[in-house]
C-alpha cells in the first residue's frame, strides 16, 4: 500500500501543467497570424488598385512579391501551430492515461478499505482494540490510528471525485484540440492554394518584365533621378540652416543642450519609430543596388519607398520642428522635420498640412501623397544625420517598428 500511496502523492504534486508558457506561445503565434492576414489583405487591396490600370507596373510586381512572402510566413505559422497542437494532444493524451491509472489505483485502495471496514464492522471492535493495549501510550496511538484511518477514507473519496472530474475535463480538452487541428488543417490547405495562385501570377508578370525590361529600366532611372533631386534639395536646406545659425553666432543645434537631448531621445527609439504611413509595404530598399527583377537597372536610394493606398496621409514618425517645406518637380512637396542632429524627410506629397517653424508631435499628419499612374501612392522617406564631418543618410528601415 505504501508504494502506491507514494505514487499517488507524487502524481498530485507534479501533475501541474505548465499552462502559462504554452498559452503565451500560442498567443504570440495567434498575434503573428493576425498580423500576417492583415498584411495579406492590404497587399490584395494594393494589387487590386494597380491592376485597375490594366498596365504592368513594378509597383504591382513588388506588392505581389510581398504578398507571396507573407503567405509563405503564414503557412509556416500554421505549420508551427499544428506542431504545437500535436504536442498538446499528445500531452493531454498522456495526462488522460495517467489520470485513468490514478483513478484505478484510488478505487482499488478504497475497495480494500471498504472490505477491511466490512470485516471489522462490529461496533465493539474499536473499543476492544483500544482497551486491549498493554500501555496507555499504545492505547493512545491505536485511538489516533483509528481516527487517521477514518480521515484517510474520507480523503480517498475526495481524491477519487477530483480525479474523475479532471479526467472528464481532459477528455473534453482532447476533443476540442482534435477539432481545432482539423479546422487549422483546412485553413492551411486553402492558404496553400492561394500561395500557388500568387506564384503563377508572379511567373506571368516575370515573363512580361523580360519582354518590357528596357522600358522598366528607364522607369527606374527616372525614379533614381527624382531621388537625387530630393537629396540635393534636402542637403542644401540643411546647409542653409547651419549657415543661418552660424551668422547668428549661435552654437550648432546638435551642440545645444536641447539639441543633444533631442538627438539622444530620437536615437533611443531606433527600431521603434512608427511608420510614416498607417499601412504600407517597402517596395524599394535603402542604398545602391541592382534591381531584384530588372537586372539591367541599378537602384540608388537615400531612403526607402513605401507603397500605400492612393492619396494616403503621411505622418511624423517622431516629434520635432518643421525646418523646411520644399517643392521639387516630379517629387511634389517635401517636408523636413528636425530631431536634434537627425532629420526625417517626407517626399512625394501632393498637399502639405504643416509649415516651417511648426512644432509637431509624433503621428501629426504632415501631408497627403500624390497618386501614381499605377493607381496607388508611394511615400518616399529618408533619415539624415548631421555630424561634424558632414551629412549622412541612414537606413530608415532599421529605425522603423518591425
Amino acid at each position: 500500500m505504501n508504494s502506491k500511496l507514494i505514487y499517488i502523492s507524487a502524481f498530485f504534486i507534479f501533475f501541474i501543467p505548465s499552462i502559462f508558457f504554452g498559452q503565451k506561445k500560442s498567443a504570440l503565434l495567434k498575434k503573428q497570424e493576425k498580423n500576417l492576414i492583415e498584411k495579406i489583405n492590404h497587399t490584395k487591396d494594393l494589387i487590386k488598385q494597380t491592376r485597375a490600370t490594366k498596365k504592368l507596373t513594378l509597383s504591382e510586381i513588388n506588392i505581389v512579391d510581398k504578398q507571396i512572402n507573407y503567405r509563405q510566413k503564414l503557412i509556416d505559422n500554421y505549420n508551427f501551430q499544428l506542431r504545437k497542437m500535436d504536442e498538446k494532444i499528445n500531452k493531454v493524451n498522456r495526462q488522460i492515461n495517467s489520470l485513468s491509472n490514478t483513478n484505478k489505483i484510488l478505487k482499488e485502495e478504497y475497495e480494500k478499505m471498504l472490505l477491511y471496514a466490512f470485516k471489522n464492522r462490529d461496533p465493539n471492535y474499536k473499543f476492544l482494540y483500544i482497551v486491549s493495549s498493554s500501555t496507555f501510550s499504545e492505547a493512545f496511538h491505536r485511538m489516533k490510528y483509528i481516527q487517521h484511518y477514518k480521515d484517510y477514507r474520507l480523503k480517498q473519496i475526495d481524491r477519487i471525485k477530483k480525479t474523475q472530474i479532471n479526467l472528464k475535463l481532459k477528455k473534453e480538452e482532447f476533443g476540442k484540440e482534435i477539432i481545432n487541428k482539423k479546422n487549422l488543417l483546412k485553413i492551411k490547405k486553402d492558404e496553400k492554394v492561394n500561395y500557388l495562385v500568387d506564384k503563377n501570377a508572379q511567373l506571368v508578370s516575370l515573363n512580361k518584365i523580360k519582354n518590357n525590361e528596357e522600358n522598366l529600366a528607364k522607369e527606374l532611372e527616372k525614379s533614381n533621378l527624382k531621388r537625387r533631386e530630393i537629396a540635393k534639395a534636402v542637403k542644401k536646406a540643411i546647409e542653409d540652416e547651419i549657415r543661418a545659425l552660424e551668422k547668428l553666432k549661435k552654437s550648432k543645434f546638435d551642440a545645444t543642450p536641447e539639441g543633444i537631448a533631442l538627438s539622444k531621445n530620437f536615437n533611443k527609439n531606433k527600431g521603434r519609430l512608427i511608420w510614416p504611413v498607417e499601412k504600407g509595404e517597402i517596395t524599394s530598399k535603402y542604398g545602391k543596388h541592382q534591381h531584384h527583377l530588372v537586372t539591367t537597372a541599378t537602384v540608388d536610394n537615400n531612403g526607402i519607398d513605401i507603397t500605400t493606398s492612393k492619396n494616403a496621409n503621411v505622418r511624423a514618425v517622431f516629434g520635432g520642428e518643421v525646418t523646411s517645406v520644399l517643392i521639387i518637380p516630379g517629387a511634389g512637396k517635401v517636408v523636413m522635420v528636425s530631431h536634434g542632429e537627425y532629420r526625417t524627410v517626407y517626399a512625394n506629397l501632393k498637399e502639405v498640412y504643416v509649415k516651417k517653424g511648426d512644432r509637431i508631435k509624433v503621428r501629426t499628419k504632415v501631408g497627403r501623397l500624390l497618386a501614381k499612374e499605377s493607381g496607388i501612392s508611394e511615400a518616399h522617406f529618408e533619415i539624415w544625420r548631421i555630424l561634424a564631418e558632414g551629412l549622412n543618410t541612414v537606413n530608415p528601415a532599421i529605425w522603423l517598428l518591425k
